[in-house]
């Protein structure tokens, strides 16, 4: 016997709860996105009752709490609840005939200013994390930060917003930003592509009208990295991968890491959807932004997918809409291809898929001590280890300390002394510091 499959939006307003405000709504849709924006929501009401045109009239800033509920939807009596989150009126409208009202609603805060006003700062030995609470304060806005420490030495914010500024700076450390839930989140998008599927999908699942899409100028296979920083009288080269097609690259950077991750990031970013594809699923799943799927019987289409987008649309049916992209692998900063290999034992960029780089070892962690001198000052990372193997005490992560000695006698030529004046607090690898 099949299911008796309903799928209800419960939405709180202005005081109104959720029930009262369930017998206005005609159709609902709620866009979840993995990155880049803010998530979103559109409610189209029925006016019979003339009150949102009267004393339910809306204003920009209210507050929409909505909750979709698919009731019996995987076995009878069992209900499933979608939180979507707290959205703010950004738009509404009217339609006659009978009255109609669209309400349009974001994730983020409308008198905060931040998508509007625009700033000038600069950002001085600090965190990309510290940044983000910073800026998230402002915003009214919670910081949910999960991604490894990146050390920032200076940054500006010139004349920007502070949306435009925090996510084009994320973005270029390789990482991700979404506004969810009066919540700014910081995530490092390979952590998600390497969980596994929560759903095997195959053609009897889509919707009539899906496609598939890929560029065949193909990806790139590594990355030439050079920036002169003339206050400093040094210059930053950073090579990852190998072959044909290599990807250039001289954004400014103010040492030997961040030059690194500004190249990661391009490499990866630029090599980032590649393979798309759009399904409409005839049933809605468990399925959100940020979840992997897979998909089956498709032939050369298979594979895993991302999900960039997920828009669940509510009126007299429910349907859920996918926007994907394969999950192709990415570089890391040892010059490994993290990706599927195929049966010749190749990666598909048809390089050997257990590392890509020209350097030994021994090369490159020589390399990671030079962007180091004797006076700088560093800040160590959270995790790392003195030169004999025992954990720093706590607090050093956040302490400034001074360079006293790279290498040298009876140390590895990847070992840094640090300490503070001229008392030697520890010796860690090049790769656990940062400059402060």
């Amino acid at each position: 016997m099949a299911l008796a499959r309903r799928a209800r939006v419960y939405m709180t307003y202005n005081g109104r709860d959720a029930a009262q405000m369930a017998e206005y709504i005609t159709s609902f849709k709620y866009t979840d996105v993995a990155s880049g924006s803010s998530d979103s929501i559109s409610v189209d009401l029925d006016d019979r009752d003339r009150h949102w045109i009267g004393g339910w009239f809306p204003q920009k800033g209210d507050r929409l709490q909505p909750v979709i509920v698919l009731q019996d939807w995987e076995a009878d009596g069992e209900n499933i609840e979608i939180n979507c989150g707290s959205f703010d009126i950004d738009d509404f409208s009217f339609k006659g005939g009978p009255i109609r009202c669209t309400i349009d609603g974001l994730a983020l805060p409308s008198t905060s200013g931040f998508k509007t006003t625009e700033r000038t700062n600069t950002y001085e030995n600090t965190t990309l994390k510290e940044i983000g609470m910073e800026v998230a304060k402002r915003a009214g806005l919670s910081l949910f930060y999960e991604a490894d420490t990146v050390g920032v030495e200076n940054v500006s914010q010139d004349n920007q917003t502070d949306c435009s500024f925090y996510s084009e700076l994320v973005t270029k450390y390789g990482l991700a930003m979404k506004i969810y839930n009066d919540r700014l989140v910081v995530f490092n998008e390979a952590d998600y592509e390497a969980k596994d599927p929560v759903a095997t999908l195959t053609e009897a699942d889509f919707d009539p009208g899906w496609s598939w899409d890929t560029a065949l100028i193909g990806t790139y296979t590594g990355v030439k990295y050079q920036y002169k920083h003339t206050e400093k009288d040094r210059t930053f080269t950073v090579e990852i991968g190998g072959g044909d097609r290599i990807l250039t690259c001289s954004d400014a950077a103010n040492n030997q890491t961040e030059a690194t991750l500004i190249a990661l990031a391009k490499l990866n970013n630029a090599n980032k959807g590649t393979t798309t594809m759009k399904v409409t699923l005839k049933a809605t799943r468990r399925i959100i932004a940020t979840n992997c799927v897979q998909i089956s019987g498709l032939g050369q289409l298979d594979g895993k997918y991302f999900v960039e987008q997920a828009e669940t649309s509510v009126s007299d049916g429910t349907k859920l809409s996918l926007e994907l992209r394969r999950v192709e692998g990415r570089f890391t900063k040892d010059g490994k291809f993290t990706g599927k290999t195929n049966t010749s034992g190749t990666n598909i960029l048809g390089r050997a898929s257990t590392s890509i780089s020209s350097t030994t070892p021994e090369q490159k962690t020589a390399e990671a001590a030079k962007q180091f001198k004797k006076g700088d000052k560093v800040r160590v990372t959270k995790g790392a280890k003195t030169y004999d193997g025992v954990s720093l005490a706590a607090f050093v992560y956040t302490t400034v300390y001074t360079v006293i000695q790279v290498g040298g006698k009876n140390l590895p030529n990847d070992r840094i002394v640090i300490g503070k004046g001229s008392e030697v607090t520890a010796a860690v690898k090049a790769e656990d510091l940062y400059m402060a």
